[in-house]
């Protein structure tokens, strides 16, 4: 099962030792000068997800900014994923979000369509976008956010472990291939390690299955679930004779991993996940004597893998913000500035823009996932719309119903019985 790589303590970063001392030099001239000089700064405040890895070369690249644009600070902050989301959420109801936030796609919709999120026009440059990214910035018409960098599920795998048990993932194949593939793989390792973990719970692993269905998770005006209780009760059986046979962690071992996650802890061999993901897998895979590598996700038709490009973080502007073309102004120096883009690297995925592409250095893992990208390219299709306000609700309870399952609380028939009515009770909630 692979939690989510982002993970550290929630901790500030002040904005460099020579920004602090800007801003007391601001503070002791009052008055003086106009705002918006390196005598009287203004200050934006800029939050995002992720690591300590990330927020360093991150603030590195911030600090860049400020040297170049004197009359603006920035106060920087980050969190691991579940603690930023918490964070933003209860902010979102106050009004009181970071002048510029990173934005996950599937909460796009919860903060734009409130109002919550300025328009991008005329703010940020949108000319040097890779086609059919800015499409996942629309809200109501109106672009509200704009990618940093793009991705597409895959499976993530132990080369090393899977070639040792003999086992190859040929173009085209199943589901089922999969499983098989898992229980030979588990057969092969040492008491503590398995082939691959129970994937059902991730709900957009099942929105993958369902796209390879012709089907999706939500109608396309978002207000429904577009899929029967039927189709749910085969997702969360599909999994149930692995789980039996032994050929994947138990829910109590595997749910003692967070914050970490499998790949990590050297106890997981393949699961699905985000091709970016690799890049945080992969330094302490290589550690612990591994390696890993991609591959298309299993499907249940060779010429559909329900693939899609989506980005892996957009940036947005509060619609409260009292700068806003300074903080446009931040987005754009992040995207297009070639120092910047060569400091911030691959850590939130490869660039969006055609001028972070030519700018960014590609290391071993990018090109893998470049590769992988351009191996599956033929497959991938539109994105779907924006997902409800309510999904990172409902991603949450998929997850945690689902685990009941696995403890054997609930039948599957009994918790897609509790899920629907979790996910219909929070659906009419937004009408």
């Amino acid at each position: 099962m692979i939690s989510h790589p982002y993970r550290l303590r929630r901790r500030s970063l002040l904005a460099g030792a020579t920004g602090a001392a800007a801003l007391a030099a601001a503070a002791a001239c009052g008055d003086d000068g106009p705002a918006g000089t390196a005598d009287d700064p203004i200050e934006i405040s800029f939050e995002w997800w992720g690591d300590e890895a990330r927020a360093e070369v991150t603030q590195q690249a911030v600090d860049l900014f400020q040297e170049k644009n004197e009359g603006i600070k920035v106060r920087t902050n980050f969190a691991d994923f579940p603690t930023y989301w918490d964070s933003m959420t209860t902010r979102m109801a106050a009004k009181d979000l970071p002048d510029v936030l990173n934005m996950d796609y599937s909460r796009l919709l919860q903060f734009g369509s409130n109002g919550l999120l300025m328009p991008l026009e005329g703010l940020v440059d949108t000319s040097d976008f890779l086609d059919g990214f800015l499409d996942t910035g629309h809200v109501n018409g109106e672009l509200v956010a704009v990618p940093i960098a793009g991705n597409t599920l895959g499976l993530i795998y132990r080369s090393d472990w899977y070639e040792a048990a003999g086992v190859t993932l040929q173009p085209g194949y199943t589901w089922a291939d999969y499983q098989n593939a898992i229980r030979t793989v588990t057969g092969t390792l040492p008491e503590g390690k398995w082939g691959g973990g129970d994937f059902a719970g991730q709900y957009h692993f099942m929105e993958l299955w369902l796209r390879q269905q012709g089907g999706s998770f939500y109608t396309e005006d978002g207000k429904a679930l577009n899929f029967d209780k039927a189709k749910l009760v085969e997702w969360w059986t599909l999994n149930a004779d692995l789980q039996a046979e032994g050929a994947v962690p138990p829910i109590d071992v595997s749910s003692q991993w967070a914050p970490e996650n499998g790949f990590v802890l050297d106890t997981i061999g393949a699961d699905p996940g985000w091709d970016n993901f690799l890049a945080w897998y992969a330094p302490t895979v290589a550690e612990n004597g591994g390696t890993l590598a991609l591959a298309a996700p299993p499907s249940l038709d060779p010429a559909n893998l329900g693939l899609y490009l989506k980005p892996s973080m957009q940036l947005c502007i509060s619609a409260t913000t009292e700068y806003p073309e300074e903080s446009g102004k931040l987005i754009d120096f992040l995207l297009t500035d070639p120092e910047a883009i060569a400091i911030l690297g691959t850590s939130r995925g490869i660039p969006a823009t055609n001028v972070g592409r030519e700018n960014v250095e590609i290391d071993e893992v990018s090109q893998a996932v470049l590769d992988y990208e351009a191996s599956v390219e033929q497959y991938l299709t539109a994105p779907p719309p924006p997902p409800p306000a309510a999904t990172g609700s409902i991603e949450v309870k998929f997850g945690e119903i689902y685990q009941q399952v696995q403890y054997g609380e609930l039948t599957a028939a009994e918790a897609v019985d509790t899920f629907f009515t979790e996910a219909e009770t929070l659906l009419a909630a937004e009408q």
